[in-house]
């Protein structure tokens, strides 16, 4: 709780959420990044969460708490979604289990679209999230991002994989993974669904030209 850029290598006697958690107590499904500002965002689902880590530092300097651009070495420079992974009691949890983050860019650089599919509720969330301008990262502290949109229906859930892009015409494209796909407006109105048999790990949108 008083290091929040630490990872609790105990989180699975914590964490009884998640399905193999013990088994498979530190999956990561996704990973992103961010190119200038040189970091790499994971998405690790067995704690709810996303880790952005500092890119810029040597394998030795990673070893370290110093060192990189952020002088943090190999602690993590930012994390949300969970603050119950490290104890803290400010913010509220968004993820319950989670996939792709995925950057925005345009006019919504600074945002990422992320998947969270809710396995305990059975019911699945897509949210678009505004990244902070510097990360400040503090323990007991609120680190969570604002959320400046979201979409769940009571039809979308998903246990595995899935996640969300942005269209050119400004819609959402979301994949749900155990059955196919989904394009909702940013009024939340569904527009045109796909569904077939078989698994949709991810979908990308490509222009006809």
């Amino acid at each position: 709780a008083d290091h929040p850029e630490l990872f609790d290598l105990n989180l699975p006697e914590l964490n009884s959420s998640n399905s193999n958690s013990t088994r498979d107590w530190n999956h990561m499904n996704a990973i992103d990044y961010n190119a200038s500002l040189d970091q790499i965002l994971i998405s690790v689902r067995n704690s709810d969460e996303i880790w952005i880590l500092d890119h810029s530092t040597s394998t030795e300097e990673a070893a370290t708490h110093n060192g990189g651009n952020y002088g943090k070495g190999g602690d993590l420079i930012y994390r949300f979604g969970n603050p119950e992974a490290y104890q803290n009691l400010m913010g509220t949890r968004l993820f319950y289990n989670n996939h792709f983050p995925n950057l925005l860019k345009g006019e919504n650089l600074g945002k990422l679209l992320i998947f969270s599919n809710g396995i305990p509720f059975e019911q699945s969330t897509v949210y678009e999230l505004e990244l902070p301008l510097e990360y400040n990262l503090q323990a007991n502290t609120d680190n969570e991002l604002n959320v400046s949109w979201s979409f769940s229906d009571p039809d979308l859930y998903s246990g595995k994989v899935s996640g969300a892009v942005p269209l050119a015409n400004g819609n959402i494209l979301i994949t749900e993974g155990d059955f196919g796909f989904w394009e909702v407006t940013r009024e939340k109105e569904v527009v045109w669904k796909f569904n077939a048999e078989g698994f949709f790990w991810r979908a990308y949108h490509y222009d006809k030209n």
